[in-house]
């Protein structure tokens, strides 16, 4: 969580004493769930968007929403957390992970090789706020009538050719977990353009939601069907809302920190991996990369020593296909796992290092602490 203040202390405690913690208390009622939805949308530039309690659940919302069954292919990429590859199994179809590129996102031609009679979605992962090539990956799927799902969980905020991650696809999924951009320490959200797909969703986080007065009325084009529970509180909506109204403010201060030290760095000819769009960018983190695995373990190590934050992408405990491939196994037995599929991934992470850009420190800070960075890489 970036910013927190009594602004949240404030909209937490005026929901407790209210002692009123239910979102749906009718169908004309907007409470701090249906505000911060509302609200939302418009941001995103879509119709609709719903809170859930978790990135994961946004996930299974979109995928669910799909209806997918056990002969149906999901494409997403090696690099993600674990949570991309449990909400296609939670959603009946199969995983298959294609390699990422050099800008460590997923490869749009290795998705049009992967794509089969049984691929019925592709997903985009904007992994620590870097966009994916959303205009390859939308005609990718446009072309062969697929439906694109972008996990914007590490991308809050982030936009690709001017329009908002998680806006391009036909869903967006966020999370709001508490190392997430916008935070309510746990929750996530579901949008899309499409009515269809919103009341499905509405089903899917809620098996009850048909019957109460918010939602009964609201199954205009989708018949409702038994979903399951995802239902958050008021305290997460009335938390969303103040942190909300700070988004662009963190995306802001984010970008010039991130901008003087890779100015810092590229002038002095370190190599930084470069964004898709630099300016829809969220500025979270950077790369470097190294020649090799092993310079860049070297690398490491003097960093360890200069205490500077440097994050082996390799070693995150579930962000890489090879770290969960065992489990996928065990779910999809007749379907085949191997390493060996993804050393261009492998040769991409190993040689990279992650550096997060500090949201406190001032410009003259900033600016030292590149300066470092620099001199530690040079010598």
């Amino acid at each position: 969580m970036y910013v927190t203040n009594e602004d949240d202390v404030k909209a937490v405690t005026e929901i407790i004493l209210s002692r009123k913690y239910f979102r749906n208390r009718g169908k004309d009622f907007i409470g701090e769930c249906r505000q911060f939805e509302l609200e939302f949308s418009k941001v995103m530039g879509v119709n609709h968007a719903l809170m859930v309690t978790s990135g994961t659940n946004a996930l299974i919302c979109a995928l669910s929403a799909l209806e997918l069954t056990n002969d149906d292919e999901v494409i997403m990429p090696a690099f993600t957390f674990f949570a991309t590859a449990a909400a296609i199994i939670n959603s009946k179809a199969t995983p298959v992970i294609v390699n990422i590129d050099e800008n460590l996102t997923i490869d749009p031609q290795e998705v049009l090789n992967a794509i089969t009679p049984k691929t019925k979605a592709i997903i985009a992962v904007h992994m620590d706020g870097h966009p994916c090539d959303m205009h390859s990956l939308r005609k990718i799927a446009d072309d062969h009538h697929l439906i694109l799902i972008e996990d914007v969980a590490q991308a809050c905020g982030g936009s690709f050719g001017g329009k908002r991650l998680g806006s391009i696809g036909e869903m967006g999924c966020f999370s709001f977990n508490v190392d997430k951009i916008l935070s309510c320490g746990e929750g996530g959200a579901f949008i899309t353009k499409d009515e269809v797909f919103f009341q499905k969703a509405l089903c899917i986080q809620d098996a009850c939601c048909s019957f109460g007065p918010t939602y009964k009325e609201a199954f205009t084009k989708v018949q409702p069907f038994v979903g399951q529970s995802m239902r958050v509180s008021e305290l997460s909506g009335a938390l969303m809302n103040v942190q909300l109204s700070r988004l662009d403010f963190i995306l802001s201060e984010l970008r010039w920190r991130k901008k003087m030290m890779t100015d810092i760095l590229s002038a002095d000819g370190i190599d930084i991996v470069p964004s898709l769009d630099e300016s829809g960018d969220c500025a979270t983190s950077f790369y470097l990369r190294f020649p090799s695995a092993v310079i860049a373990n070297k690398q490491l190590m003097k960093f360890v020593e200069n205490k500077i934050v440097g994050i082996p992408i390799s070693l995150r405990p579930a962000h890489a296909c090879w770290q969960w491939m065992h489990l996928l196994e065990k779910e999809r037995p007749g379907r085949s796992y191997k390493k060996s599929s993804y050393l261009a991934s492998i040769d991409y992470l190993t040689s990279t290092l992650k550096i997060n850009v500090p949201f406190e420190m001032t410009s003259d800070e900033i600016s030292s602490y590149a300066e470092k960075i620099s001199t530690v890489v040079r010598n």
